[in-house]
């Protein structure tokens, strides 16, 4: 570990070898100095200092500590010093989303960008970021599906030197009954209320708190006494309203309310002049922002439920980076174009009331080709009752989108062909196509009048494709002029078919097998596909998960002897279907089977009792008696492995 990560030259692999076995055989130890060693892979007397440190002798504890202290103390700049320090107000083993960590560190003022240096303060964070989990401070690294870091962890010992490090400026503080609380440079406050205890909030609210996590049993909260709070963290409280006194608070620069009972935002919010980050994620009885949210100047990320209806005027807050949730409106301010005005608008973005804009010249205006940092878009209209809505396709040909797009999904597109860009998964820049080479999944959901499907086939990152009531596809290669013996893609892993009315064949020249759609695929979903008649998996195919529901017209699965790696087969309501191929060949892999409600089944499949990976049996109900049913003899050969068995007669 540690010689994968330092890269020492040959001539200090001797030093390197007495290091791992100083360490003990600890793994964070080796993690730690390997990362402090990293850029130093020929520099003898660093590596040399490293060996005759005297901490060597102390007990595990103390030496992991002392050497932690050590890859603090190497951190390049106090700026990285000062938010590793501040990360002391999560609890223990927390998951820290890197976004918010950014915000909180922003909010306090340490990322300062450097006059002589192009970016912004998110920039800054996450050198600051990448600064911390080289060292080893950062543990447990997560990515999203887009490839983009998530959250971190602290280790235990990490997490104690960052409450050493931030010394009595920072405390977590769990309350079950009164407590006193006598720590006057007290600066970030973490407080969980068993059980609500407004006068210690009271007592705390004199000192000059920055940062103030409320959690627990919380109704209600002032803030009149507060006046330095830069950021408040009121989640998962059942606070229902806020104070008129939070426009008081003139230094906030976050708020969370997120995951709270919250209707309403006081009028007074509009005051908040250096607010940052407002964030309202899943409040399920908030509905409406406040009047006057433009004079929010300083706004840089408003986060929001997908049913909110977006602030009026929304194009004024120009330091926009994210923004959840569009809301199209006919009035001034609620217009495509005040989307135009968003230059630095990054993350996902789900634009939804299309139907309300006016013309293509009008969806132009939202300029969505020039956000480059957008890599996630959702466009929804309502549903509407016409037959064919030609003004849609008009719509989103203006809302071409930029070439760095990752996640696509169009949803109550009611014209019967999409637009050239989409239809060529490319977007035109002055005339030259450019394709859309990152994009990793897309959702066409409720397009029914659509009869070609784009050409998804060809993007070489594809990953995820979901079809979802497009009534009129017959065919899923109905635009792609591909050779009988080719797969449709090279790269998708999951395909969901879901409400397809007249989808009959997954292309014209061959039979309904997973080789067809990809070499690849792990997951194919197939539900409420009626004109879905037969199902042939005898070639060699890696298909990890296969789920059939609702195909009320399947007649026959003529083979599975070509997925030797399936650990799932669910098929369920499928009221025509005669029979289920031997699946002897399944026994090495097989985890969940579930045949449930297929009226017409006679027999079970032969195999079950060789399936001895299974974990969860479902068989049931059927109409008829059946000609044979496996054994309970048959059965206790899988008792091993089996822990859910359900039998329907």
């Amino acid at each position: 570990m540690l010689k994968e990560r330092a890269k020492p030259l040959p001539t200090l692999e001797e030093i390197g070898r007495d290091i791992v076995k100083k360490c003990r055989g600890l793994p964070l130890l080796l993690k730690v100095i390997g990362s402090m060693l990293q850029n130093s892979s020929s520099d003898k007397d660093k590596w040399l200092s490293v060996q005759e440190r005297k901490v060597w002798g102390a007990k595990e504890g103390d030496m992991v500590l002392s050497t932690l202290k050590l890859s603090f103390d190497s951190l390049p700049n106090s700026i990285s010093k000062q938010c590793f320090a501040y990360c002391s107000i999560f609890e223990k083993d927390d998951v820290m989303k890197k976004e918010e960590l950014i915000q909180l560190w922003m909010a306090l003022g340490l990322l300062q960008v450097d006059g002589m240096r192009k970016g912004d303060m998110e920039d800054v964070g996450n050198d600051v970021f990448k600064i911390l989990v080289s060292n080893s401070l950062f543990q447990d690294v997560e990515m999203d599906e887009y490839g983009y870091v998530y959250s971190c962890k602290m280790y235990d010992l990490v997490h104690d030197l960052s409450l050493h490090i931030s010394g009595d400026e920072s405390l977590r503080l769990l309350v079950g009954t009164r407590a006193e609380v006598h720590m006057p440079h007290l600066k970030h406050l973490s407080l969980y209320q068993e059980e609500e205890d407004n006068n210690l909030l009271k007592d705390m609210a004199n000192r000059t708190l920055h940062t103030l996590f409320l959690r627990g049993v919380v109704t209600k909260i002032s803030f009149q006494d507060f006046k330095c709070l830069r950021i408040l963290k009121l989640s998962r409280t059942a606070l229902t309203k806020i104070h008129d006194a939070v426009g008081d608070l003139v230094h906030l620069r976050y708020l969370d309310l997120s995951f709270s009972h919250i209707e309403v935002l006081p009028n007074s919010i509009i005051k908040l002049h250096l607010l940052q980050t407002l964030k309202m994620l899943w409040c399920s009885n908030f509905k409406k922002f406040p009047e006057g949210m433009r004079n929010l100047i300083s706004l840089r990320h408003l986060e929001f439920r997908e049913n909110v209806i977006s602030p009026k005027d929304v194009g004024q807050l120009t330091s926009l980076r994210t923004l959840s949730s569009f809301t199209v409106g006919r009035e001034k301010g609620c217009q495509i174009g005040e989307l135009g005005r968003l230059k630095h608008l990054g993350g996902k973005l789900y634009i939804h009331n299309l139907e309300e804009v006016g013309s293509k010249e009008e969806a132009i205006l939202a300029d969505l080709v020039g956000k480059k940092n957008v890599y996630q878009i959702n466009f929804c209209w309502n549903e509407s009752n016409e037959d064919v809505r030609q003004k849609d396709k008009d719509i989103l040909e203006g809302l071409q989108i930029h070439a760095n797009m990752k996640s696509l999904t169009i949803e109550n597109y009611s014209s019967d062909c999409f637009p050239e860009w989409v239809m060529n998964m490319s977007t035109n820049i002055r005339g030259k196509w450019i394709p859309f080479d990152k994009l990793v999944d897309v959702t066409l959901s409720r397009c029914g009048h659509v009869l070609n499907l784009p050409t998804v086939w060809k993007l070489p990152l594809l990953r995820d494709l979901v079809l979802s009531d497009m009534d009129s596809l017959t065919s899923l290669s109905s635009s792609v002029g591909l050779g009988s013996s080719m797969p449709l893609s090279l790269s998708l892993r999951k395909l969901e078919l879901n409400g397809m009315k007249s989808l009959e064949k997954w292309t014209d020249a061959a039979t309904n097998s997973s080789t067809v759609i990809s070499p690849v695929l792990e997951t194919l979903s197939i539900e409420d596909c009626p004109k879905i008649i037969l199902l042939d998996e005898h070639h060699l195919h890696p298909l990890v998960n296969l789920d059939i529901n609702h195909c009320t017209n399947l007649e026959s699965i003529w083979s599975l002897q070509g997925l030797t790696s399936l650990e799932i087969l669910n098929i369920r309501n499928c009221d025509s279907l005669l029979g289920i191929p031997d699946l002897h060949n399944l026994g090495g892999s097989l985890r969940e089977l579930m045949i449930y409600n297929c009226d017409k089944l006679t027999s079970m499949p032969s195999g079950i009792d060789s399936l001895t990976m299974l974990d969860d049996l479902t068989l049931g109900p059927f109409s008829k008696e059946l000609d044979c049913f496996p054994s309970l003899q048959g059965i206790e050969k899988l008792r091993n492995n089996l822990r859910d068995l359900v039998l329907k007669g």
